[in-house]
């Protein structure tokens, strides 16, 4: 979720905020002159023009999104959680800009109210998860066909949800903890920052020492057992939510592991489709 939007000259300091939910306490004489300080010495430190981009105040993520580009001293300064999708926040950043553009001033800042309406539509906004739409069969017939891989060796779930671009983990389907060596939900946003926001993601790594521990102490056999990682964005780009699957799997049997998911995913997005509101960027 998105706390604070604001914009500023990253080169003389000045910062005006456009929107916040008070969430982050700040002085407003105190925030711009740092960035703009850390901005220099990122410049300085790496021989970068890019300058800085991200940083993170505890459990707050701030991110600087050029929309004129990165010759232009211009940012859009974003205070987000940590888990926010960084190429979401940039859709936004642009989405504002080009409304907001003709009022940018350092000394006289004041929209009209119909502008600074269409900016709070669009800083304010994210998608509520219709967990009202999923049938009760559906989440019964998964869990079944969990059951039975898990019995059969061939899969052991950690982490199975619907996790949000902007919230993250949004619905649990099933998840052990005895089982869970990560975290889960900044796992699944360090992903998405990694991978392209539309794409289909799989990841697999052989078990590390202490993963290997974990599930010999659940009396599970390690023997051709991987680390996977599954994420697919549910009814594609109309939707903020994705199927997250984290786990351990026998890799003689992976294409039916995959087919399982794939078949998950389908149906979640079938299923939730006519929830979804949509987007206004």
């Amino acid at each position: 979720m998105i706390h604070q939007i604001a914009f500023m000259d990253i080169e003389t300091g000045l910062g005006r905020t456009v929107y916040t939910d008070n969430t982050v306490k700040m002085s407003e004489e105190l925030i711009w002159p740092m960035i703009c300080a850390l901005n220099n010495f990122v410049i300085e430190c790496t021989e970068s023009r890019r300058g800085l981009v991200n940083a993170a105040l505890e459990d707050i993520k701030i991110y600087l999104y050029p929309p004129l580009g990165e010759g232009n001293p211009l940012r859009f300064v974003f205070f987000a959680d940590l888990y926010e999708n960084t190429a979401y926040i940039e859709k936004r950043g642009q989405a504002i800009f080009n409304i907001l553009s003709p009022h940018i001033s350092f000394e006289y800042y004041s929209p009209p109210e119909e502008i600074l309406g269409k900016v709070l539509e669009i800083a304010k906004f994210t998608q509520t998860f219709p967990e009202k739409q999923i049938h009760d069969s559906f989440l019964e017939t998964v869990k079944h066909k969990i059951k039975n891989l898990e019995k059969e060796g061939k899969i052991f779930i950690a982490d199975l949800f619907v996790g949000d671009i902007d919230q993250g983990k949004v619905y649990s389907i099933s998840s052990k903890e005895n089982l869970i060596e990560k975290d889960s939900v900044l796992l699944f946003s360090e992903l998405l920052t990694a991978f392209s926001i539309d794409s289909e993601i799989i990841v697999k790594s052989t078990l590390s020492i202490k993963e290997k521990q974990r599930l010999e102490n659940e009396n599970i056999n390690v023997l051709e057992l991987k680390e996977g990682w599954y994420l697919k964005q549910l009814s594609k780009s109309e939707s903020d939510f994705w199927l997250v699957g984290y786990f351990y799997y026998n890799d003689k049997f992976e294409q039916e592991i995959f087919n399982m998911l794939d078949w998950v995913s389908q149906v979640l997005a079938e299923e939730i489709m006519e929830g979804l509101v949509e987007r206004p960027f």
